[in-house]
């Protein structure tokens, strides 16, 4: 959009581009939609990227025909999970792709710390309508990922380990 609108001006127009595409999705068997909304992967500064709780979007997220929403909760500046489920449908009708690793930061995520994010989001979905992803992408400039080789495989090593321990505990 080129000029400034209103939030919901844009959440609208941006509601009426998914739909038929959704919608076409939706013609195929077997086939799941998902939708990631990206707070930013453009540097390694937390402080510039996107803040702010999922629940200004419930309405919008509830109104489309996605199967799965794939959002970045590895970052405080997400707000906690149990805001996207707030006074709403989507636990009735989504899976979340629970962003769990910040392929941003060096840090390397705790398996242990990973399993008790999950296990608060249990709180909410089945086990069978969460899936553990990165926030974004680890390579967002191909020629210039945000973290080296070494740390990316250590980040999904992790979240592998953690959802090995979670599905063995189900």
């Amino acid at each position: 959009m080129s000029e400034k609108v209103k939030i919901d001006q844009e959440l609208k127009f941006a509601s009426n581009l998914l739909k038929p595409i959704l919608a076409k999705i939706k013609e195929h068997e077997d086939v799941i939609s998902a939708m990631h909304v990206c707070r930013g992967n453009w540097t390694t500064d937390e402080s510039v990227l996107l803040s702010g709780a999922y629940d200004k979007l419930s309405k919008f997220f509830s109104g489309l025909k996605v199967d799965m929403l794939a959002l970045e909760f590895s970052t405080p500046r997400a707000g906690e999970v149990s805001e996207l489920f707030h006074n709403n449908l989507l636990a009735k009708k989504i899976i979340l792709g629970y962003g769990v690793i910040n392929p941003r930061t060096q840090t390397v995520e705790d398996v242990d710390e990973i399993v008790a994010r999950v296990e608060k989001v249990l709180e909410f979905l089945p086990p069978e309508r969460i899936w553990l992803n990165s926030d974004c992408g680890f390579a967002t400039f191909c020629n210039r990922p945000l973290n080296s080789y070494e740390i990316i495989e250590a980040k999904l090593r992790n979240m592998a380990k953690a959802a090995e321990i979670l599905r063995g505990r189900l």
